[in-house]
Order: C-alpha cells, then structure tokens, then sequence
C-alpha cells in the first residue's frame, strides 16, 4: 500500500501511554484466557472434533487467517514501527488485509455448516459480525491506496475493534453465566459487540473535536495562521 510521507508525532502524553499499555496489557490476558478456558476445552470435546474433521480445508485457513489478523494487527498502531520500517508496516499491513479477506468470508461458510436447528440464530450473529470486519477492513485498504492517510488509520481502527469482538464475546464463557447463553443470545451480543466495536472507536476518534466548539476551533486556528505569517 503505497502512501505519501507524513509527519509523524514523536512523543506521547504521558497518561495516554499509561493507558495504551493497560490496553494491550488487558487483550492479552483476554486472549490467553479465551485459549486456555474456552478454545482448547471446545475442541477437546468429540462432538466438536467431530465436526472439525468434516471441514478442515475451511476451518484451518479461517482459524490461520484469524490468528494472523490478530497477531499483526497491532503492530499497525506503533508509530515508531511505521516511522522507522515502513516497508515492514506496508507488508504488515497486507498480511492483516489478506488474513482478513480469508477469515471472514469462511466463517460466514463456517457458519452455515452448522446442522443444529438453533444454528440460525448463530448464523445471524456470525454473519453480522464477519461481514463488518470485511467491510471496514476493506474501506482501510482503499483508503490507503487512494493516499488518505488519516482516513486509512480511522478505518483501521474500527478494524481491529472488530477483530476484538471475536476475543470480546468468548472471554466470559468459562463463567456460569456463559453456560446458560442460549445461540439467539450469543447473536444478540456478537451484533452488540459488533456495534460497540464501531461506536467506541468512533467516539475515541472524535472526542476532541466532541469536547471543542467549532468557534474555538476556528479561533485557534486563525492563531496558528497568524503566528506562521
């Protein structure tokens, strides 16, 4: 994704970085305990294996693609990587894309090999999910090509909170509360979570610009144009 150069800010806020790091620091225990308490006990049950075993060539590229996404979407918000190796952001960047564009459309596949009646409850909630990771990571790449920086980071953003929610909506399964969850209520929190993931990110974005008037905005920038004169 060729981009045009831009200016990079070299130093955070401290209380930004604090944050930013809980942040990270609160996904990975998310993801190591949706491994340890939900993935693994799931495939550990016959049924389950069972299943798996019918489809391997669609379920070993979805859960590959979901992995990569995961993985190398991060690295997408360091500055400093970006700033030093933007090559490597640039194939990090496709890697991500490609993952995506494999992971989604097979789950939505996935999805319908599902032979439990209740499955179309599910399927309504799967695909809800996977066709909004699609489609804003799809916008991100545009973006990008078409040379509109910050609009491409925006929609990356929004991106990766979907790619979240596949996190977001297994991490409280081990729980008993999870247990009860019937497939009409796991769809109803994956759409919830798959809505959340857009909304927040999109009020993140946009807070300063939620707290500032735009008098004070134009005045602030009469300022600026003023000083640079």
């Amino acid at each position: 994704m060729n981009s045009p150069e831009i200016k990079e800010t070299h130093s955070q806020p401290g209380p930004w970085r604090w944050w930013k790091m809980a942040f990270w620091m609160i996904i990975g225990a998310s993801t190591i305990s949706v491994t340890l308490y939900t993935e693994v006990p799931l495939l550990s049950q016959v049924k389950e294996r069972a299943y798996i075993s019918t489809i391997p060539w669609l379920f070993i590229p979805h859960m590959v693609g979901g992995v990569l996404s995961f993985l190398s979407g991060p690295f997408q918000f360091s500055n400093r990587l970006r700033r030093r190796h933007l090559q490597f952001h640039r194939v990090l960047g496709r890697v991500y894309v490609v993952s995506v564009l494999v992971a989604a459309p097979l789950a939505m596949i996935l999805s319908n090999h599902r032979h439990d009646p209740r499955a179309r409850y599910f399927i309504v909630g799967i695909w809800c999910q996977a066709g909004t990771w699609l489609i804003v990571t799809l916008a991100a790449f545009v973006m990008a090509r078409n040379g509109h920086i910050q609009q491409h980071r925006e929609w990356m953003v929004r991106s990766y909170g979907v790619t979240l929610t596949f996190v977001a909506t297994r991490v409280f399964f081990p729980f008993t509360i999870g247990e009860r969850h019937s497939a009409a209520s796991y769809a109803i929190e994956t759409i919830i979570a798959t809505f959340l993931a857009i909304l927040i990110p999109d009020i993140a974005l946009n807070w300063k610009l939620l707290k500032t008037s735009r008098r004070h905005s134009t005045t602030v920038s009469s300022r600026a144009t003023d000083m640079s004169v």
